[in-house]
């Protein structure tokens, strides 16, 4: 009777399994092997009570039972009571302290201490005492893909599938390296085989990724379309679905898809979160009011109308709206920010007593990290720097890192440039140089020739945000870059390209191209990307390496500009605050417009929903000249060497 529920539980017929057993306890239900098998499944089924209360039982038959140990020491774990944990773990060790099952449970432990290499140590080890063993593998093959080991991993993860095929979402890890190995077909066949196991939703999720991947958008849509009847509320899958359909059906089919959504179910946020995104700021009175209309109890759609308020200037409905928001939903985050953006840029001291309050009482940690830069705010008015700087670095550190990672400026000895270098415009400016404002004025001078299509999601000519070095085959090439624009019919020669990374690699390739750039002092450079994050979406590292990463890409700017002053065209992005007028006069005569932006629309840019500042003005770096004067030495010798004064 042993070898029918053994035979079950490796085909994945757990029904069949639990039958039997129960058939095998009646007989005998005393045994604590079949009590230990018993209590399992329940675990496996998420009956934790049930599982818990077997395992005891099971020890209390025969207290050498170590998978009762074992299964006991994960259950503390899951519950975060780590001391029971290594109280179970000590029973065990009893037992049999070379067990693998053992050795599995003792990485997890070192994995959670931060000791990764100890922990595939331990994985190895007990992969090989146990090769049969589909648990062992299965551990061994996520811990070697968590530490980057990917070909080990793929081979620990294959075995523990070909073991067992209790477990079809391991083909979700399997995939996961293949995928990072670069190996899109075999992990796409993963992935069929994955659905045709198991056709929920990490599987369509999967495939339908897959299928993006590699250009069978058609096939995409189907597993998305297929994938909601698992999980309707997917908002990664409805984001990739706004993608194809607007590759292949236009905005009007994108529109289309989102209005059925909402129809279908008016609670959709994050559906409506998507039409207001693309609707004209004309629109999104009218479309909030729908949203509340037909989802009056819905939170987030009275954030929303917070956020709409706060943009007409409404900023005491705003507040309210966002505070009735808060108190159906206390988690919500945009609402949350809105009140700490006001309660900002209160006179100074009230402003930090009252993000202390506010960041205090948050509810999650997400909440308290979109709350650290606000605070970083009010005390940056209040004169604080020390405090302040703290609040960015939190904001940056607190939790999973988050934005692009920042490219490798490679120098212009790496370039293979050849006799087509492009042409048109380049425009870039770092971290902190306020280029987001160009992009807004020239967008608001509806000029054809601006392609901002890098900033929404990249061209893939090898330009975009997520580069490869210059040995890679997928590296950009004036080739592709002139053939990307004349495919969608732009003409190179007068096109604004918009680049969210710029090095010398890049000029030197592009050499037909002239830059313009938006600068300021690389010391107010670094302070606002730390305070205010970047326009480009890259995160914002250990302060020394931005720095650093500042240094090397004005360094090669200065190259660029010593070598053909005529390609390097600079913007002072702080003439806007001294000068608006002059500001827009210098972008008409730098992008050949036909009137330039009046002075109050450069003002407007460069404020805030609220209509406070967007960032800190020019000099705000002194404030911090004596916390971070280690990094404002060689950033103010090379802002000497822009024309910016040394104090």
């Amino acid at each position: 009777m042993l070898q029918d529920v053994l035979d079950a539980i490796r085909a994945g017929d757990t029904a069949a399994a639990a039958a039997a057993l129960d058939r095998a306890l009646e007989a005998e239900p005393g045994r604590a092997d079949l009590l230990t098998l018993r209590a399992s499944l329940d675990l496996g089924a998420g009956d934790i009570a049930k599982a818990q209360a077997g395992f005891d039982a099971a020890l209390a038959e025969d207290p050498n039972q170590l998978p009762a140990y074992i299964a006991l020491a994960y259950l503390a774990l899951v519950r975060g009571d780590r001391p029971e944990a290594e109280r179970h773990l000590a029973y065990a060790r009893r037992i049999d302290d070379d067990h693998p099952r053992l050795h599995v449970l003792e990485a997890r432990l070192a994995a959670a201490d931060g000791r990764g290499d100890a922990a595939v140590a331990l994985l190895s080890r007990a992969g090989q005492r146990a090769p049969n063993d589909p648990l062992v593998q299965a551990s061994l093959g996520l811990g070697l893909l968590e530490q980057g080991h990917h070909a080990f991993a793929e081979q620990a993860l294959r075995n523990a599938l070909r073991l067992s095929t209790a477990a079809p979402a391991l083909r979700g890890a399997l995939i996961a390296a293949l995928e990072a190995q670069q190996r899109l077909d075999e992990a796409l066949a993963e992935a069929d085989a994955w659905v045709a196991a198991a056709a929920g939703a990490a599987a369509l999720w999967a495939r339908a990724r897959l299928r993006t991947a590699r250009n069978d958008g058609a096939g995409a849509l189907a597993d998305l379309e297929a994938l909601r009847a698992h999980a309707p509320r997917h908002e990664a899958a409805l984001a990739l679905e706004v993608e194809l359909r607007a590759r292949l059906e236009g905005p009007p089919g994108v529109m289309a898809m989102l209005q059925a959504r909402v129809d279908a179910d008016p609670g959709f946020a994050a559906a409506w979160r998507w039409i207001l995104g693309l609707a004209l700021p004309a629109q999104l009175p009218h479309i909030v009011a729908r949203w509340r209309e037909v989802a009056p109890e819905d939170a987030h759609a009275l954030e929303a109308a917070a956020a709409v308020a706060e943009r007409e200037g409404l900023e005491g409905e705003a507040l309210a709206l966002a505070e009735e928001a808060l108190q159906r939903d206390p988690t919500l985050v945009e609402a949350s920010v809105l009140r700490a953006r006001a309660s900002a840029f209160l006179p100074p001291e009230t402003a930090v007593s009252r993000m202390q309050a506010l960041h205090a009482a948050a509810p999650t940690g997400a909440q308290k990290r979109a709350l650290e830069g606000w605070y970083g705010v009010a005390l940056h008015r209040a004169g604080r720097p020390a405090e302040a700087l703290d609040c960015w670095r939190r904001m940056w550190t607190s939790g999973p890192s988050h934005g692009l990672p920042l490219p490798n400026p490679v120098g212009a000895d790496a370039a293979r440039p050849v006799a087509d270098g492009g042409g048109g415009l380049l425009l870039w400016g770092p971290p902190g140089s306020r280029i987001d404002r160009v992009h807004a004025l020239l967008g608001m001078a509806s000029s054809p020739r601006l392609l901002l299509d890098r900033w929404q999601g990249g061209r893939g000519d090898g330009f975009d945000a997520l580069r490869v070095g210059p040995d890679d085959a997928r590296s950009g090439s004036a080739g592709a870059w002139r053939a990307r624009l004349e495919g969608a019919g732009v003409d190179p020669a007068k096109v604004i390209d918009a680049l969210p990374h710029w090095d010398g690699w890049t000029h030197a390739t592009l050499h037909g191209a002239r830059l313009v750039v938006a600068l300021r002092d690389p010391r107010d450079l670094l302070l606002n990307w730390l305070a205010w994050g970047s326009a480009s979406g890259f995160a914002f590292p250990a302060p020394n390496v931005a720095a650093a990463w500042l240094e090397r890409v004005l360094e090669q700017l200065l190259a660029a500009e010593a070598a053909d002053p005529s390609r390097v065209l600079r913007l002072d992005a702080d003439l806007a605050d001294r000068d608006p007028s002059a500001y827009g006069a210098r972008i008409a005569a730098l992008f050949d417009l036909s009137e330039p932006p009046p002075a109050a629309l450069v003002d407007a840019v460069g404020r805030g929903p609220n209509g406070q500042p967007s960032d800190f003005a020019a000099g705000a770096w002194r404030l911090y000249a004596e916390p971070l004067k280690g990094l404002f030495g060689p950033l103010g010798q090379l802002a000497v060497r822009l024309g910016y004064p040394a104090e």
